[in-house]
């Protein structure tokens, strides 16, 4: 299933133990094309993985125990079909590694797992529901499109009970005689029946740019830092000791059409001023999604979505627009296009420029992308 199918179905349901013991191979291939109007100055067309989910491969473990509770495991690795490189920080099982026990009382799984702001949001968003990975909330900085997993954590998943479900995930940070330095900490609430789909989390995590950026070292004020983000959109702010995000999303179905509306507050709390971040103090992040998606058929869905992001001294506005037609329950067509218009500063102390996420940024406030594609799972 494609990867906002995936986010549904976590949203929906906790580890189901099966009746019998299974090894399931899994994954996706996603390639296409994607034209920019201007990544530095410049016109790109270039090769597009991954671009309305990530290329994975993976295996899914259930072992039965008897009496409805069962170990359940898996590991997940995101590749770039292009170049058959290992994504995820060069990682063998970047996107999931975990071991667990299913039960009628709830999953607890243990490993390096996604984020709940991902598992919460995703399937509720435009870039999960139809656009993919272009239509990111502001360079992803809230993680709905999960640009980051969360290494070492314990995430509990309960059972559905009248449509609610209830999540919580904690992550021991692993420094000896520091036990807050990369502590991470999350809870989410989701409901869904036939016509409603909801969701709210928040997420709390400390030192991001060695626990989730794969910084080198932790940013010392004043000091030298060698920052692992180039989007100007935030990368000025990735110096911080804490990382908050706290969202909430909707969507509800009419018949062929379906209409959405998510919020997310990203706060970078103490940001320290180093060598390649200028910024000090907290530097927030509000953005406001509104979707609509119809299928035409049940084989051609069409899908639109507006995005406003207020920055700490910057605005982002982005138009989404999506097509996709499946040839088979495996196989889609895909074609997305989006718009960015930057105004303000942004966190580098510039002038803001587009910055469509993973892609170059602009030399200008204003970027358009257009992709094409296919993508097939098994």
């Amino acid at each position: 299933m494609k990867k906002a199918g995936m986010a549904a179905a976590i949203m929906s349901t906790a580890v189901v133990c099966h009746a019998q013991s299974s090894v399931t191979l899994y994954g996706a291939l996603d390639d296409g094309i994607t034209y920019t109007n201007n990544q530095g100055g410049h016109y790109n067309v270039q090769a597009s993985n991954g671009a309305l989910g990530s290329t994975k491969w993976g295996f899914l473990i259930n072992e039965d125990l008897g009496g409805g509770y069962c170990t359940v495991a898996r590991l997940e690795s995101g590749v770039d079909i292009n170049t058959g490189k290992m994504n995820n920080g060069g990682r063998l099982f970047g996107r999931q590694a975990y071991v667990g026990l299913g039960s009628p009382f709830g999953t607890v799984l243990m490993g390096r797992q996604y984020d709940l702001v991902l598992d919460s949001l995703i399937g509720l968003s435009a870039s999960g529901r139809f656009n993919g990975i272009l239509a990111t909330h502001a360079a992803d900085v809230d993680n709905v499109w999960g640009n980051y997993s969360l290494s070492n954590s314990i995430k509990y998943i309960s059972p559905t009970y009248a449509g609610f479900k209830l999540s919580g995930l904690f992550s021991l940070g692993g420094v000896a005689g520091d036990f807050s330095n990369g502590k991470k900490e999350s809870i989410s609430l989701s409901y869904s029946n036939n016509a409603l789909s909801a969701s709210a989390v928040f997420s709390r995590i400390n030192s991001p740019a060695t626990s989730i950026y794969d910084a080198t070292a932790n940013p010392v004020a004043g000091g030298t830092f060698v920052n692992p983000i180039t989007n100007p959109t935030y990368s000025g702010y990735t110096s911080a000791r804490t990382l908050q995000v706290a969202g909430a999303g909707i969507n509800y179905r009419l018949g062929a059409a379906l209409l959405g509306f998510t919020y997310t507050n990203t706060r970078f709390e103490d940001v320290v001023r180093t060598s390649s971040t200028p910024f000090s103090g907290t530097a927030t992040f509000n953005n406001y999604e509104a979707l609509a998606t119809y299928n035409v058929t049940p084989a051609v869905l069409l899908g639109a979505s507006y995005d406003y992001t207020k920055a700490e001294s910057a605005k982002y506005l982005q138009l989404n627009v999506g097509t996709q037609f499946s040839l088979s329950k495996r196989t889609l067509l895909y074609a997305t296009t989006s718009w960015e218009r930057a105004t303000g500063i942004d966190s580098t102390g510039k002038s803001a420029v587009a910055a469509l996420s993973f892609l170059t940024p602009s030399s200008t406030n204003s970027q358009v992308a257009v992709r094409a594609g296919i993508r097939h799972t098994f």
